[in-house]
């Protein structure tokens, strides 16, 4: 929160320092370094020509690029800043034959004559300098706004993804397993008992430990487990599951609900109700450094249907927007004909 506090006073304080850059070169800098006492019209025309352009600096940010460049209308914009041109010089015309400025600045330096009293090289070079500064900042200011809206949609688009994907796990999972458990209290009434309390606990994770931006691994990583042993409940004698997952981990955060459609998948597509099938889960980690492997057997006959799934795609994107340049991710068939999906991803402290 204190970030976006002070941003803002950040800002305003940026735009000062460098209009009082700018004054400085203008009143103090330039004019000292040549060593002689310029008369005092030279100062006020200094003072005028910075007041200009403020006014020029932000008339064209905040009104005429927003309304023309922006909105692809060149033609005015262009029409704008030559007019701004003609009125820039058209006021240094006015002031110097007024009070003939150039003249004096020029018998002070040493000059016999100004080069040209209709056309002032210095007022022309500023305006187009600041033209180009505001134009520049503002066109910034636009595409920041824009690609934090799209960030914004992106996540809104991938929050609404992750409610989707608890909502399809809920109903069909949850009543799967209870089917399954209900069947193993004919044979196996402690282990029935052991199913329950599991699946009253990834319940409790998905209501309460999901509903923020970041959970715990700890939690994902027991949820995950939770997971395979009720699918194991619901697995065939045709399945073989290998699990390698640390008994202790280092506990950082970590979006909610990230691996899990990858284990998911493996299920869903990996198994077949005749054939041998096998799922293999490895989960490593050295620090914040995380590394998911699971593989799958990989049926021909599917091939058609992307082995990856919508979990597969959500969680890609998922990754892109949350972790960016601190993930790598791969999946596809392996040499052993066996479908494989590879995640590494550091963890934020």
């Amino acid at each position: 929160m204190a970030p976006n506090f002070f941003r803002p006073y950040l800002f305003v304080g940026l735009h000062i320092l460098g209009w009082l850059l700018l004054g400085f070169i203008m009143l103090f800098y330039i004019p000292l370094t040549w060593n002689v006492i310029l008369p005092e019209v030279f100062w006020l025309w200094q003072i005028i020509i910075l007041v200009l352009l403020i006014i020029l600096f932000y008339s064209n940010a905040k009104i005429i690029v927003p309304k023309t460049i922006i909105k692809n209308n060149t033609s005015p914009f262009l029409a704008w800043a030559s007019l701004m041109i003609f009125i820039m010089q058209l006021i240094a015309y006015f002031y110097s034959s007024q009070t003939n400025v150039h003249t004096k600045v020029s018998a002070v330096l040493g000059f016999t004559k100004y080069r040209n009293p209709y056309f002032d090289n210095y007022v022309f070079m500023l305006t187009l300098l600041v033209l180009g500064i505001s134009t520049s900042w503002s066109m910034l200011q636009y595409w920041q706004k824009a690609a934090q809206h799209k960030q914004k949609l992106e996540q809104d688009k991938t929050m609404a993804e992750l409610a989707m994907l608890k909502a399809q796990i809920n109903p069909h999972f949850f009543f799967n397993s209870l089917n399954s458990i209900y069947s193993l209290t004919y044979s196996n009434i402690e282990d029935s008992r052991n199913a329950l309390h599991t699946l009253s606990r990834m319940m409790r994770y998905l209501l309460y430990s999901t509903e923020g931006e970041r959970t715990t691994l700890l939690k994902e990583v027991e949820f995950l487990k939770d997971f395979i042993a009720l699918m194991k409940l619901r697995a065939n004698s045709k399945l073989t599951i290998t699990t390698e997952i640390p008994e202790k981990l280092n506990d950082y955060p970590i979006v909610p609900m990230l691996l899990l459609p990858l284990v998911e998948n493996a299920f869903k597509h990996g198994v077949h109700a005749t054939d041998k099938s096998e799922i293999i889960i490895v989960l490593k980690q050295n620090e914040t450094h995380l590394e998911f492997e699971v593989v799958n057997t990989f049926f021909e006959k599917t091939s058609n249907s992307d082995p990856g799934g919508i979990g597969l795609t959500n969680t890609i994107r998922r990754l892109q927007l949350i972790y960016p340049h601190r993930h790598w991710m791969e999946c596809g068939v392996n040499q052993e004909g066996k479908y494989q999906v590879n995640l590494k991803i550091t963890l934020e402290q």
